[in-house]
C-alpha cells in the first residue's frame, strides 16, 4: 500500500509519480498519480509502481545529467539556442533578421540583405521558431526554378526540416497516389518554383476549358490549400513590369493565401518605384496605397536588410575575403587562322539575321541570332554542334511560330532558351539552310585545324596554378553552354585531369554527386550558368569563366558560388575574352565606363543596378547593335551609360528608405562560440543512459547532437522533479578547496502556457547559514568540467529545519527572478496574442473571398472554431502560478 502524496517509481514510465487516491475494486488495486514531468494525471496498476529508496552508492551519472541539462536549458532560453536547431551557428545579422521578424504579431516581411548573405538561411530559422512556438504548420516555399534544390537541401541539412518538392507535372502521379483533390493539401511542407505555378492566360491550340483548368490546378489550388506562411525567393520577380504581368498577378494572390508572409530579395528596389510599390504592397497594400506612401517612415517597419559592408563574422570582423581579378585577352595566332574566320562568318550570318529579325518584328529570330553569336564565342564545337543540331531542323521537324515571348528570353539562362529558340523555323528556309551548312564546314575545318585558342590559355593557366599552390587547387570553370561544358571536359580529361560536371538538366542526385565529387576528388567543376545556380563551394576559392555573358551581372553572380559565407581563403577571378571581336571592344568601352559609375556610386550596388529584366536587354541591344555597326560602339556605350547613371542615380536617393538601423550583436555570437554545446548534449546524453543502466552502443556523432534530436530534447526540457525524503548526498571535490555547506539547483517559473518562462540558478549556503552567491555559480561551473572528480563520502540526514532554510534562501533569491519572469510572460502572451487575431483576421478574409459556397462555409467554420478555442486559451493564459522546485541538493565537504 502507498500513501497519499507519497512518491513512487513508475516502472513502466522510468520516471518518479505522486500517489493522489488509490482504489480498490473486484480485487485490483489501482492508483491516480501526477507525473510532474508531463505535468499529468493518469490512472496504473500497483503493478508497475514500486517504492522510492534511496540508493546505497551515489548515482554521479544521474548528478552530472542534472547538471548538464540544466545548464543546457538556461542557454536554450537565453535565446542563444532556440533559433540554431541544426548544424549552424547564425551570424550577428541574421540573428538579427530573426529578432525583427518575431518581435511583431504581423510577420509579413521583405527580408533583403544583398546578395551572399544567407537569406536562406535567415528564412530557415524563422520557421523553426514559429513552428516552436505552434503558430506555423503548412509552409509553403515558391522560388526560381534553378533555386528549389537548394532550397530542398538547405532546410533538410541545416534545419532537419523536410520539404516536398511539388512541381504540376508531378499532379498525374500524385492524385494517382492519393486520389483527386487538391493536390497542395497532401503535404504540409511544400517548394515549388515560380514560373509552374503562375497563372496562364493563352497558348498555342489550347481551349479556355484547358486554361482554365491548367489554371485551377495550379493557382486556385495552390492559394486555396490553407497555407500559415508563405515565402518567395527572388521576389523582385513577382514585382513585374506592370501589373498585368502573370507573376504579378501570382503574387496578388498569394498575399492573401496566408497570414504570414515573407520576400526575400537583395534588390528590392531597382530604380523604380512603381515596381517596388507594387512589391511591397504585398505585404499591406492599405499601409502603401500609392507611391507617396514609399517613404522611410512607412517603409522601415517592412524591411529587414544588411549590406554587404555592414556584415560581421562571429568575432567581429568582416565577413567577406579579398577578391582578385584577371582578365586574360585571348588573340588568335595563325595555327588558329579559322577560328578568327569562322568568328567573323558567324558574325556576318547573325548580323543580317538580326536585321531580319528587327525588319519582320520577329523577336524570336533576334534571339536565336544573339545565342549563335555568344556560342561562336564560346568554342568552335559550341558553334559546330548547334549547326548541326540547325541543319537538322531545317531539314526535318521545327516550328513555324512559338510562344517564346521576350521575358522568357530574359529569364532563361542561355542554354535553356537555345534548346528552345533553336527548333524554330522562319520563312526562307532554303536559304538558311545553305548559309548553315557553310558555315558548318568552316566549323568543322577549324576544329580540326587546331585546339581552341581559349582551350590553350586554360591548360597553361592550370599547370600554373598547379605550380603556385602546393595542394592541387580546386577550380571551378563557367560556361553558358552545355556544349562547350562537354568539350572543355573530354579535354581536360584527356589531359590527366580530373573533372565533374553541373548543368540543369540534371536530376537533384545527379547534381548532389557532382557536388561531392568535386568536393572530395574532383580537380575541376564545369559549370553552366543553370547549372550554378544556387550552389554554395566555398571550399573552392579559384573560378575560371571560360566565356563571358553580356551584362556583368551574370557574372557576379557566378563569383558568388564562390565569394560568400564561409570562405576562407581569397577568392581569384579569371575572365576569358578573345581579343580581335567587336565583344572584346565592346567588353573594353563598357567595363571603363562602368568602373566610373561604381566608384562613384559603390561597386556593392552593381546587382541593385544592373539585376534587372531591364538591364539584360539593354546590354542584349549593346552588343547586338555593335556587331551590326561596329563603328558605332562609342556611342551605343554612351547610350547604355547613360541608363546605367540614371538607374544608379535614383538607386542612391532612394537607399535611405530601405536602411535599416541596427546594432549586429557580437556579443550573442561570442558567447555561442564559448559555449560547448554539442559537448554537453553529448555529455548529458552519456550520462543520462549510464544512470539509467544502458549502455552505449551507437556512435555519437555531430549529426546526433542537435535539439532536433528528440531523446535529446526530451531530456533538457523534462529535467524530473527532485525528491526530498530526509537525506542528502555528502560530497567532496578532488583539488578544489571550498566551504562547507549545501549547494543545490532550483527551478523558479511561471505554471502558464509555456515552459520557457522558467529558469533555473544554483544556490550556495554554508554552514553558517550565508548565502554565497557567486561560489553557487562557480561550484555549478566546476561539476561541468570533464576531469573535476567529485567524490561521493555517504548519505546524511537533512533536517526539516536546514531544508526549510535552503528553501527560504532559494524562494528570496527566485522572487526577483519571477517578476522578471512574469513581466516577460505578459509582455509575449499580448504579442502572441495578437499575432494570432493579426492571422485569424487575414485568414478570415481570404476566406470571405473563395468564390464557391461551400468550401467558403467550412473554412469560415474552421476558423469560428479557432477562433472560440484562442478565446479559451486567452482566459487560460492568463491564470498564472508560481512555480519553485529544488532539481538537487548535496552537502559538500
Amino acid at each position: 500500500m502507498y500513501s497519499i502524496g507519497q512518491w513512487v517509481f513508475d516502472c513502466e514510465k522510468g520516471r518518479y509519480v505522486q500517489i493522489v487516491s488509490s482504489n480498490e475494486l473486484w480485487g485490483y488495486k489501482t492508483y491516480c498519480v501526477y507525473d510532474p514531468i508531463d505535468k499529468s494525471l493518469r490512472l496504473v496498476s500497483d503493478e508497475v509502481l514500486r517504492h522510492y529508496s534511496q540508493r546505497d552508492d551515489f548515482d554521479i551519472h544521474y548528478f552530472k545529467y542534472i547538471i548538464i541539462s540544466s545548464r543546457v536549458f538556461n542557454e536554450l532560453l537565453n535565446g542563444i539556442l532556440s533559433p540554431i536547431g541544426g548544424s549552424i551557428i547564425p551570424l550577428p545579422h541574421q540573428i538579427y533578421a530573426l529578432n525583427r521578424v518575431l518581435s511583431d504579431s504581423k510577420v509579413r516581411y521583405l527580408l533583403a540583405d544583398e546578395v551572399g548573405l544567407g537569406k536562406t538561411i535567415e528564412a530557415g530559422l524563422i520557421i523553426k521558431e514559429l513552428k516552436a512556438r505552434g503558430f506555423i504548420k503548412r509552409i509553403l516555399i515558391i522560388s526560381p526554378k534553378g533555386l528549389i534544390n537548394q532550397w530542398h537541401d538547405e532546410m533538410k541539412n541545416k534545419f532537419d526540416e523536410n520539404f516536398n518538392i511539388l512541381l504540376p507535372q508531378d499532379f498525374g502521379a500524385i492524385k494517382r497516389l492519393y486520389g483527386d483533390g487538391n493536390v497542395w493539401r497532401r503535404f504540409d511542407q511544400v517548394i515549388t518554383s515560380i514560373d509552374s505555378v503562375k497563372p496562364l492566360e493563352k497558348r498555342q491550340r489550347w481551349t479556355e476549358e484547358d486554361i482554365e483548368k491548367y489554371n485551377k490546378e495550379r493557382i486556385e489550388d495552390l492559394t486555396n490549400a490553407g497555407w500559415d506562411i508563405i515565402i518567395v525567393d527572388e521576389a523582385h520577380r513577382i514585382a513585374g513590369s506592370t501589373s498585368d504581368v502573370a507573376r504579378y498577378k501570382l503574387g496578388k494572390v498569394l498575399a492573401d493565401a496566408s497570414p504570414y508572409l515573407l520576400l526575400l530579395t537583395a534588390t528590392p528596389h531597382q530604380g523604380k518605384t512603381d515596381s517596388f510599390l507594387r512589391l511591397i504592397r504585398l505585404l499591406d497594400k492599405k499601409a502603401f496605397p500609392d507611391e507617396n506612401a514609399i517613404v522611410r517612415e512607412q517603409v522601415a517597419p517592412y524591411i529587414v536588410r544588411t549590406e554587404k559592408r555592414e556584415a560581421l563574422d562571429s568575432e567581429g570582423n568582416p565577413l567577406f575575403k579579398n577578391r582578385i581579378t584577371k582578365t586574360k585577352n585571348i588573340s588568335w595566332s595563325a595555327r588558329h587562322s579559322l577560328q578568327k574566320e569562322l568568328y567573323e562568318k558567324v558574325t556576318e550570318y547573325v548580323s543580317k539575321g538580326y536585321n531580319l529579325a528587327r525588319r519582320e518584328k520577329k523577336n524570336y529570330i533576334g534571339f536565336l541570332m544573339v545565342l549563335m553569336q555568344r556560342l561562336v564565342t564560346s568554342s568552335t564545337h559550341a558553334i559546330k554542334e548547334n549547326l548541326e543540331r540547325r541543319i537538322e531542323i531545317l531539314k526535318n521537324s521545327g516550328t513555324s511560330s512559338n510562344n517564346f515571348d521576350e521575358d522568357d528570353f530574359y529569364e532563361y539562362d542561355a542554354q535553356e532558351a537555345l534548346d528552345e529558340l533553336i527548333k524554330i523555323k522562319y520563312q526562307d528556309i532554303k536559304k538558311e539552310q545553305r548559309e548553315v551548312e557553310d558555315l558548318l564546314h568552316l566549323a568543322e575545318r577549324a576544329e580540326s585545324q587546331y585546339i581552341d585558342v581559349k582551350a590553350e590559355t586554360l591548360l597553361e593557366d592550370l599547370d600554373l596554378l598547379q605550380m603556385e599552390h602546393s595542394e592541387k587547387p580546386k577550380v571551378i570553370i563557367f560556361t553558358e553552354f552545355i556544349a562547350t561544358q562537354e568539350f572543355l571536359r573530354k579535354f581536360l580529361q584527356e589531359k590527366g585531369y580530373s573533372v565533374a560536371i553541373l548543368n540543369g538538366t540534371m536530376s537533384i542526385e545527379e547534381r548532389n554527386n557532382a557536388i561531392d565529387e568535386f568536393k572530395k576528388s574532383a580537380d575541376i567543376l564545369v559549370s553552366t550558368d543553370a547549372g550554378g545556380e544556387g550552389l554554395n563551394l566555398q571550399f573552392c576559392n579559384i573560378m575560371i569563366n571560360y566565356d563571358l555573358p553580356w551584362n556583368p551581372m551574370k557574372i557576379e553572380q557566378r563569383i558568388g558560388r564562390i565569394d560568400r559565407i564561409g570562405q576562407k581563403r581569397d577568392v581569384v577571378v579569371i575572365n576569358y575574352v578573345l581579343s580581335d571581336t567587336i565583344e572584346f571592344r565592346v567588353r573594353q568601352v563598357l567595363e571603363e565606363k562602368l568602373k566610373i559609375i561604381f566608384e562613384q556610386f559603390g561597386v556593392d550596388k552593381m546587382q541593385d543596378i544592373l539585376d534587372s529584366v531591364q538591364s539584360e536587354m539593354d546590354f542584349t541591344d549593346l552588343y547586338m547593335k555593335s556587331i551590326e555597326n561596329p563603328d558605332d560602339i562609342d556611342f551605343r556605350v554612351s547610350e547604355v551609360e547613360i541608363k546605367i547613371k540614371e538607374n544608379a542615380e535614383k538607386i542612391n536617393n532612394i537607399k535611405g528608405i530601405l536602411k535599416d538601423e541596427k546594432e549586429l550583436n557580437i556579443e550573442m555570437i561570442e558567447k555561442i562560440n564559448n559555449t560547448p554545446i554539442k559537448h554537453w548534449l553529448k555529455q548529458m546524453y552519456i550520462n543520462k543512459k549510464l544512470s539509467d543502466g544502458d549502455n552505449i552502443t551507437m556512435l555519437i556523432d555531430d549529426d546526433f547532437l542537435s535539439l532536433n534530436n528528440k531523446d535529446l530534447e526530451d531530456m533538457v526540457k523534462n529535467i524530473p522533479q527532485y525528491i526530498y525524503d530526509g537525506k542528502i548526498p555528502v560530497v567532496s571535490i578532488d583539488g578544489v578547496p571550498n566551504e562547507n555547506g549545501y549547494w543545490s539547483l532550483w527551478e523558479v517559473g511561471i505554471n502558464g502556457y509555456n515552459n520557457s518562462f522558467k529558469r533555473i540558478f544554483p544556490l550556495f549556503i554554508n554552514k553558517s547559514g550565508v548565502l554565497r552567491i557567486a561560489s553557487a555559480n562557480m561550484l555549478w561551473d566546476i561539476f561541468l568540467k570533464d576531469d573535476v572528480s567529485i567524490i561521493f563520502e555517504r548519505f546524511e540526514d537533512l533536517s526539516e529545519e536546514n531544508y526549510n532554510m535552503i528553501f527560504e534562501k532559494a524562494k528570496n533569491i527566485a522572487f526577483d527572478k519571477f517578476e522578471e519572469l512574469k513581466k516577460s510572460y505578459f509582455e509575449k502572451f499580448e504579442k502572441d496574442l495578437n499575432r494570432y487575431k493579426y492571422a485569424l483576421k487575414l485568414r478570415r478574409e481570404a476566406a470571405e473571398r473563395i468564390g464557391l459556397d461551400a468550401v467558403k462555409r467550412y473554412r469560415l467554420k474552421e476558423i469560428e472554431k479557432e477562433e472560440n478555442e484562442l478565446n479559451q486559451k486567452m482566459r487560460d493564459y492568463e491564470k498564472i502560478l508560481p512555480v519553485l522546485n529544488p532539481l538537487f541538493i548535496i552537502e559538500l565537504l
